[in-house]
């Protein structure tokens, strides 16, 4: 007489948590958190500066002009890169942007066109090194950040080119619209169509997918190497687009600008929850991280009267490490 086997018992799942508990539950919560906490106390120390109408103005367009290269670097975080030549990117893009306004004499549109092309071109350079021929990120990124810086300062015989005459250029990186600086206005629209694009399409669910695990994606039928150009190439025009934008903000194209520029993106990515494995990051997050360490640069220059660049990098390694560790310890104590 063979035995029947149990009826196997069903185990209630938990009830799923409601919207605003997610959310104060998040790595984005926590992060806004801190930066509650850093504008109340800059409040506090300079409330004449740092409250004034200028002050905001300035704080807002730096937070923009950060954030642009910053959800492009943070893309390619989540699909399981790094990109490391984007500080160079932008020098050479407001070069060559400067270059065909001045020197050449092109139309406004002409001009912005050409850096945006060749970032384009760049960011598939890199997506056929690191997909084509296997080179790890890092190594590949890392030889063009060094052959584009010399590039840039070899086009200009590392003399800035001023721009001069050319208002409507002048306007894209320090004119306002409705009273908000224009970068603010592109930054916004960035940053709605890459929500949309990462949590509303099925190429927005394979970056994460490559992100998390990049065999079980290939083998699961998604186009690797498409998803990868497509993080690479995108990271390289938001690069470029944030050159044209400083380079109007400047109002020149500086051979020598954007040194670190790529390590603020990689920090902005990590403080809003990007992890370096992959698979891990939203826009929320890198926009609030790139917030955190806007205010917290501005709230240095405010501050400290002396040498305050160079406690700049300290301070925001700081902040970096410390919001990493706490971010740590909160998925170990969950």
């Amino acid at each position: 007489m063979s035995a029947v086997a149990p009826e196997p018992v069903a185990v209630p799942s938990a009830p799923a948590l409601p919207l605003w508990k997610r959310w104060l539950q998040s790595r984005e919560m926590g992060v806004l958190a801190g930066v509650v906490a850093l504008c109340s106390l800059m409040a506090l120390l300079s409330p004449e500066t740092f409250l004034s109408e200028a002050n905001l103005r300035n704080l807002s367009r730096q937070v923009a002009l950060l954030g642009i290269f910053a959800l492009g670097e943070a893309v390619v975080i989540i699909s399981g890169g790094i990109d490391l030549s984007v500080g160079s990117l932008i020098a050479l893009s407001g070069v060559l942007c400067a270059m065909g306004l001045v020197w050449w004499n092109w139309p406004l549109w002409a001009a912005i066109a050409l850096p945006l092309g060749i970032s384009l071109a760049i960011g598939g350079l890199h997506a056929w090194l690191i997909a084509v021929w296997n080179l790890p990120p890092f190594i590949a990124t890392l030889g063009t950040l060094s052959m584009l810086r010399s590039l840039t300062l070899l086009l200009t015989s590392s003399l800035p080119i001023a721009v001069a005459g050319r208002e409507a250029f002048v306007f894209l990186g320090n004119g306002q619209w409705a009273g908000v600086p224009v970068p603010v206005w592109v930054f916004l629209g960035e940053t709605l169509l890459l929500a949309l694009l990462l949590q509303r399409t099925a190429l927005g669910r394979q970056i994460y997918a490559l992100g998390g695990n990049e065999e079980a994606t290939r083998l699961s039928g998604v186009p690797v190497r498409r998803v990868k150009g497509v993080a690479y190439s995108l990271c390289s025009l938001l690069a470029g687009l944030a050159g044209v934008l400083y380079a109007a903000y400047l109002r020149q194209g500086d051979p020598s600008h954007g040194v670190g520029y790529e390590l603020s993106a990689i920090a902005a990515a990590v403080v809003g929850g990007c992890s370096l494995s992959g698979g891990v990051g939203s826009v929320a997050g890198t926009v609030l991280g790139a917030t955190l360490l806007s205010v917290v640069i501005n709230g240095i220059n405010l501050t400290i009267k002396r040498n305050a660049s160079l406690w700049e990098g300290f301070i925001v390694g700081l902040v970096v490490v410390g919001v990493a560790a706490f971010n740590l310890l909160r998925r170990r104590s969950s």
